[in-house]
């Protein structure tokens, strides 16, 4: 089974998100009336969903079968990430830190505009701001000097917005989710905290 799974995975990586979106559908119209809608809902936004590292060298490989899909892309809707509140936070777990690199997010450094390398260096910028380093090796070759590194802060902002450690590509869950569902989903959670 695990090796069907994997051929699975690969297979479906190569399909597109408009092919994704409706054979998912298809399942979901028999096997699960909450997916199949999501999925319809909003076609158009959940095929960008579904697009999310897709079409690319190394596309996503989390797919095996039309029942993973909901477990991966639930928390890209409102409905369904207002549900949420088990967030997955790592190393920076510590709430006022938390809250104050969000605050400090979304008031000086968030930009729906930028391209994702300009974004990249702002959480960069954002690190340093906050005493981690701009650089994961240059916090491994010094872990003393610093408070942790970039991937540390980056996964604040991940887990604020979609509740887990782990996920695709974060700037572009950002461009998929917009500027006021960001604004909307960091400032509830610094408020409910």
């Amino acid at each position: 089974m695990i090796k069907l799974l994997d051929v699975s995975k690969n297979v479906i990586s190569k399909y597109d998100a408009e092919k994704i979106y409706e054979e998912t559908l298809k399942w979901a119209g028999k096997y699960d009336r909450e997916l199949e809608e999501l999925l319809s809902k909003n076609k158009e936004y959940s095929i960008k969903v579904l697009n999310i590292e897709r079409g690319k060298a190394k596309p996503r490989k989390d797919i095996a079968k039309w029942s993973d899909v909901k477990g991966i892309i639930n928390y890209m809707y409102e409905e369904e990430y207002n549900k949420m509140n088990d967030f997955e936070f790592q190393k920076i777990d510590n709430i006022e830190e938390i809250k104050d690199i969000l605050n400090s997010y979304i008031e000086n450094y968030f930009d729906i505009n930028d391209d994702k390398e300009t974004w990249f260096n702002k959480i960069k910028d954002l690190s340093e701001s906050k005493g981690y380093s701009r650089e994961v090796k240059a916090y491994k070759q010094e872990p003393e000097k610093y408070k942790g590194h970039v991937g540390d802060v980056s996964t604040v902002i991940r887990v604020a917005l979609t509740t887990k450690h782990n996920t695709p590509d974060l700037y572009e869950i950002i461009q998929v989710l917009g500027k006021e569902t960001v604004i909307d989903r960091i400032t509830k959670f610094i408020q409910n905290r």
